[in-house]
């Protein structure tokens, strides 16, 4: 399943092509031999991220998904999902299944905090409206959830699909902020 989807070049304001595919080998390579150097000793939250690690962990569970956004040949994003084993919080759909957003994280040159202009722009909506997408492709109405790096609030904040900000979650030991997104449906 690939799908293709578009990216601002921020560079010259051109919308370009990239694909959103299931995770495979190359986009792990770039993201230890392309990614970590740029991210160590960067501050940024998630410069100690080992994505081979994570993948192997998570696959042992079932319900994890991996896929990454490849643009110019390299790979621009890296996301991953929980489909089967978290539920709603919020009120109105308390504990009606969602897509989890386990991981989410944009090539560092994509970053305005490490390079200016970003080369581009538009990963991360991409990675939540495909999680939108995949959530009404399995019956749970569009329904999402995630948690929020402290750094990445105001990103979740502004998004055009609203999200519901639940506030800080007790049961984390960072105590990062809930976001939701509530279903069209009742669905399951």
């Amino acid at each position: 399943m690939i799908r293709t989807i578009s990216l601002l070049q921020a560079q010259n304001q051109q919308i370009v092509e990239a694909q959103l595919l299931p995770l495979l080998e190359r986009h792990l390579e770039d993201a230890e031999r392309l990614w970590m150097p740029l991210l160590s000793r960067s501050g940024e939250a998630d410069e100690y991220w080992d994505w081979i690690r994570k993948r192997r962990r998570e696959s042992l569970l079932a319900g994890t998904e991996f896929y990454a956004i490849e643009c110019g040949g390299t790979t621009q994003g890296l996301l991953a999902l929980d489909i089967l084993k978290k539920r709603c919080w919020v009120e109105s759909q308390l504990r009606q299944r969602l897509v989890y957003i386990l991981a989410l994280a944009t090539a560092p040159w994509n970053r305005p905090t490490i390079q200016m202009p970003p080369a581009y722009k538009g990963v991360g909506g991409q990675f939540v409206d495909f999680a939108i997408a995949r959530s009404r492709e399995l019956g749970y109405g569009g329904r999402v959830g995630l948690h929020a790096l402290p750094e990445a609030l105001e990103f979740y904040r502004k998004l055009r699909v609203k999200l519901v900000e639940c506030g800080p979650d007790p049961d984390e030991s960072d105590r990062l902020v809930y976001f939701e997104r509530l279903g069209e449906t009742n669905g399951s």
